[in-house]
C-alpha cells in the first residue's frame, strides 16, 4: 500500500496542483476582459465634436 502511494501521489498531485493553477488563471483573465469592457470608452464618443460652420471671410488687406 505504501508503495502504491509514493508511486501515485506524486503525479496526482501535480495533476491537481496544474488542474487549481488552470482554473485560476482562466478565472483571472475572464475577470480581466471583463473590467477592461467594463471600463472602455467606446471610439465613437471621442470622434464627434460639435463646431460651428465658419462665418465667411472678409479680406481687409488692399485691393490688388
Amino acid at each position: 500500500m505504501m508503495n502504491r502511494l509514493r508511486e501515485w501521489g506524486v503525479p496526482v498531485g501535480f495533476i491537481l496542483l496544474w488542474a487549481v493553477a488552470a482554473a485560476f488563471t482562466l478565472r483571472a483573465l475572464i475577470g480581466m476582459e471583463w473590467t477592461l469592457q467594463a471600463t472602455q470608452i467606446p471610439p465613437q464618443s471621442t470622434q464627434i465634436t460639435d463646431r460651428p460652420v465658419a462665418a465667411q471671410v472678409h479680406h481687409t488687406g488692399p485691393a490688388s
